[in-house]
């Protein structure tokens, strides 16, 4: 008898929660109330001997705890900061109990340190201890990442930040290091597993009858050409944010991740995307940006209000903010299926408005190199190059 009036309170005390809160679940994580502001810089380490401890360990995600593999005690790993010139060695624990691997994105390095097991080196085993050492022979924008497994997709991923010897020729105030990621609570080898049973699965977003009744989306004809070639024009992305939340710097969409400014500051941008398998397009309302470097080279600048990037690139860009508001920073997958939100104000604890997101892309023929061709008799397992869609998490 207990145990059934408990369960009543609890429907009693859910139900006069408010209808407020009620809908709140219902709410794309974006549109959700945010935190204060969270205008905390990632974790910095420096130097010729630097330590790096991988284990396992539980971050918190919009108020939602979540198991990952981090590098000292944070997601993303640490922002490691070099110098151009300067010899550096890299000791990595490995505390897991199984092999890990660093990879130094974009860097320049002997082969046997690059990090790719298998390839490069043997792997790091569990419970040891490899020392990476190699010069910096560059500058620039970079990040590292695991090489193992799927230990990426888990949080083991960090920037990497090399200082010019020279003085630099971008000029700025300030800067900020924008990592953008996607992070499922489900264990990545679930994700794989599902994408191999069927390449769609996680796709929340296709054509449905209801939608060709209204005239939405495709015609019939063009409906029953993909139907016949067994293809989807809203297989746009593996894994979306029916599974994922997209974030920055290690942070949802609700807590609101800050970067501080002062108005009339160039503001440097590193904007980093260290994703598993998300295309970003980043803009930032309001605000246009001027690119000035691309995966760690300086390029002539040219103003932007809007930039696309894959997993593994990088670019900088400055933004020189004119006056006492927030900026709301907007990260959106490339299918629209949800965003990375963070935002730039003077103080901590402003917010902006944050746009919806924009409707979500169908793919053509022409997207698929078969543009002015009648399609309509072909199965896509017949075109050279095409697969059954999946690519993996």
């Amino acid at each position: 008898m207990s145990r059934v009036l408990d369960r009543r309170q609890v429907l009693r005390g859910a139900t006069l929660a408010g209808s407020g809160l009620a809908l709140s679940a219902y709410m794309p994580a974006w549109a959700q109330p945010v935190s204060a502001g969270i205008a905390k810089p990632l974790p910095t380490v420096s130097g010729d001997d630097i330590t790096l401890k991988i284990a396992h360990q539980m971050m918190m995600i919009d108020g939602r705890q979540s198991h990952a593999i981090g590098i000292n005690g944070t997601v993303p790993a640490p922002l490691i900061r070099l110098r151009e010139g300067q010899n550096v060695r890299l000791h990595v624990v490995n505390d897991l109990d199984e092999e890990t691997s660093i990879h130094w994105h974009g860097l320049l390095v002997p082969f046997q340190m690059d990090g790719v097991p298998g390839i490069a080196f043997p792997g790091i085993p569990a419970r040891s201890t490899f020392t990476y050492e190699f010069p910096i022979i560059q500058s620039g924008t970079y990040w590292y990442h695991s090489h193992s497994g799927l230990q990426e997709q888990e949080g083991h991923y960090g920037p990497i930040l090399i200082d010019p010897k020279d003085p630099d020729s971008v000029q700025f105030d300030r800067e900020h290091v924008i990592v953008l990621s996607d992070h499922s609570f489900q264990h990545p080898h679930y994700l794989f597993d599902r994408l191999k049973k069927e390449s769609g699965y996680f796709n929340r977003q296709r054509q449905t009858l209801s939608g060709l009744l209204a005239g939405k989306d495709q015609p019939l004809k063009e409906r029953l050409m993909w139907g016949k070639m067994r293809m989807d024009p809203a297989d746009v992305a593996d894994v979306t944010a029916s599974t994922y939340t997209y974030l920055v710097n290690g942070h949802g969409p609700k807590d609101n991740w800050t970067a501080l400014f002062r108005p009339g500051e160039r503001v440097r941008l590193r904007f980093i995307n260290a994703s598993s398998m998300t295309t970003f397009n980043v803009r930032i309302p309001g605000l246009p940006m001027t690119i000035v470097a691309a995966d760690g080279l300086n390029v002539r600048p040219v103003q932007i209000d809007e930039f696309q990037f894959g997993p593994a690139e990088t670019y900088d860009a400055i933004v020189t903010p004119p006056d006492m508001r927030a900026y709301t920073l907007v990260g959106e997958s490339v299918d629209r299926s949800g965003m990375a939100r963070a935002t730039l104000a003077p103080r901590e604890g402003m917010a902006a408005e944050v746009p919806p997101l924009r409707k979500r892309p169908l793919a053509t023929m022409k997207d698929m190199g078969m543009g002015g061709h009648d399609m309509s008799t072909m199965d896509h397992g017949s075109i050279k190059g095409m697969g059954s869609g999946a690519t993996g998490a």
